[in-house]
């Protein structure tokens, strides 16, 4: 009795053993080919190189020469047409020749045809070459609205430049902004427009925001070498509302995993008016790349797969 039992314990474990081995054989099975599955996946979607924009009241999926345009619950097909050039130059790095990008160009236009109709063109450019510039249009027309969009950026760093005994700077300045505007008489006005800049003179950090009709000068603290993040604190003007105001906010950079992107906020509150004016821009890196803009209440958005 006591040896049938040892013996059924002694095959239980066996057993057991062997039913552990394939769980863990098939659990690594599924994970790799879950694994590899999702990696399939992804490249087969950045293969096809989706891009979702959002505009007001307008919103384009794009994939290869094809797009699909959502406005105002009525639905177009579009086809793109659209070109990108890289410029380079060649150096020597001892006996190696390298290449370096110099600046880029390329545009979009699309055409599109169904309940709605209209076109959209695109036309940007970037330079890498310090001072490192950049913009992007788009103009989207269709039968219910015309939209403008206008991306720019700036970032320069110049030395110190002797001035008789004394010497002024160095210098540094990191500009970027956006605007949006729904073009004709329509009320209410449609809009976006956020600009941001920081400078560094010397020692002395400094930062300009635009949100909306307020413009405000003051500090930007705790900045990094590069001014690509801080905190801003400075005094301005509404010129919509006439009055004296407040703006706080900041810029982060956020790395999380994979997923890293820059964060902004700005606002101011009125307490006569009883309405907070702000602006949040993301700006995200990857695994995806592109803006997301927020100015009281309206949005912008144009996201894509990084390369």
């Amino acid at each position: 009795m006591t040896k049938l039992e040892g013996g059924t314990g002694m095959f239980g474990k066996r057993q057991l053993r062997k039913l552990l081995t394939v769980g863990v054989f098939l659990f690594l099975f599924f994970t790799v080919a879950f694994g590899d599955l999702m990696e399939d996946i992804t490249n087969i979607v950045k293969g096809i190189s989706p891009e979702i924009h959002g505009m007001y009241n307008a919103l384009s999926l794009n994939m290869w020469n094809a797009s699909l345009i959502y406005e105002d619950s009525k639905l177009a097909i579009g086809l793109r047409l659209h070109d990108e050039s890289t410029r380079s130059e060649s150096y020597k790095l001892g006996f190696i020749t390298m290449k370096r990008p110099v600046d880029k160009s390329y545009f979009n236009f699309m055409a599109f045809v169904g309940q709605v109709h209209g076109v959209a063109l695109t036309i940007g450019y970037e330079s890498y070459s310090i001072p490192v510039t950049g913009f992007e249009k788009t103009y989207y027309i269709s039968t219910n609205q015309v939209l403008q969009s206008e991306y720019s950026k700036t970032w320069l760093s110049l030395p110190s430049i002797p001035l008789g005994e004394t010497v002024i700077g160095p210098f540094a300045l990191n500009y970027e902004g956006f605007s949006l505007s729904k073009l004709g008489n329509e009320e209410p006005k449609i809009e976006i427009n956020i600009k941001r800049g920081y400078a560094l003179i010397d020692t002395l950090p400094l930062s300009f925001v635009q949100i909306g009709g307020i413009y405000s000068f003051g500090m930007f603290l705790f900045a990094d070498k590069s001014l690509e993040q801080g905190a801003i604190v400075n005094l301005g003007w509404d010129f919509d509302e006439g009055r004296l105001v407040g703006v706080l906010g900041g810029r982060l950079f956020i790395d999380f995993q994979d997923f890293r992107f820059f964060f902004a906020t700005f606002g101011t509150y009125i307490p006569s008016s009883q309405n907070v004016k702000y602006g949040v821009w993301f700006r995200f890196l990857s695994p995806i790349s592109g803006d997301l803009i927020i100015q009281n209440n309206v949005a912008y958005f144009k996201l894509r797969f990084s390369e």
